[in-house]
């Protein structure tokens, strides 16, 4: 896609920047819930099985649907990732795990313990970890079902200039394919993949809103760095 902006010079000439953008697919207003899933994240979900950390985040503008659009795709994925540990990879010991937070005005809380404060920090390998999230282990979707709504009543709301209700946190919903060491179950099972989910907040120009409390560009920035140190690189971005 093209876009042609009409821009002024010093000397208040007009002149247009044109801007090119690439899409995998263009989904309009008309399309189901199955068919956002089945172009964005089904391809995504046999990859975590194969060491793989990746990522479907929403990046919009208050009022965009970013948050409606969002809340299925991870109990569809849910339903996909259990079908294939229960058949096709059946013998070799994977367990999914959940963990649910948000990052709000710098700081991290998470949503599935009562909004505990959490920490950020590099270990040896110099790999971003967040220390204190709680990880729920689970083996059927009404489960997992439970959980997401459990953290998204938990999630930071606000009013702002461009909608009355809307997310004010940048929230992460991870899904962790894990597996026992030399199938020994008294120690800690280590990650084979991961499934992010991230819902941004609003990304409002400066002329859509009013709000006293809004985010610099320089700190919006700064917790995108955040979040995806600590997800990991393969993404697909709606």
């Amino acid at each position: 896609m093209t876009v042609h902006e009409t821009k002024l010079k010093v000397d208040l000439t007009e002149y247009v920047e044109k801007h090119e953008f690439v899409f995998d697919a263009v989904l309009n207003e008309e399309v189901s819930n199955d068919e956002v899933y089945h172009e964005t994240v089904e391809p995504i979900v046999p990859i975590i099985f194969q060491r793989v950390k990746a990522t479907c985040f929403a990046y919009g503008q208050t009022g965009s649907g970013k948050t409606y659009t969002m809340k299925p795709l991870p109990l569809k994925a849910s339903r996909d990732i259990l079908r294939l540990m229960h058949h096709t990879y059946r013998s070799q010991g994977f367990q999914l795990f959940v963990s649910f937070f948000e990052i709000y005005g710098g700081k991290l809380f998470d949503l599935l313990s009562d909004r505990k404060k959490l920490c950020m920090r590099e270990d040896g390998k110099q790999q971003v970890c967040i220390v204190g999230l709680q990880e729920y282990k689970v083996s059927d979707v009404e489960t997992i079902k439970d959980l997401i709504e459990k953290g998204n009543a938990s999630r930071s709301t606000g009013t702002t200039g461009a909608n009355e209700e809307s997310s004010r946190s940048h929230a992460i919903l991870q899904l962790a394919i894990k597996k026992s060491v030399d199938g020994n179950e008294s120690k800690p099972p280590r990650l084979v993949g991961k499934l992010s989910f991230i819902d941004l907040a609003g990304s409002e120009r400066g002329a859509d809103t009013t709000d006293n409390d809004k985010q610099t560009r320089y700190v919006y920035s700064l917790i995108f760095v955040v979040i995806f140190a600590t997800i990991g690189h393969t993404s697909w971005a709606i």
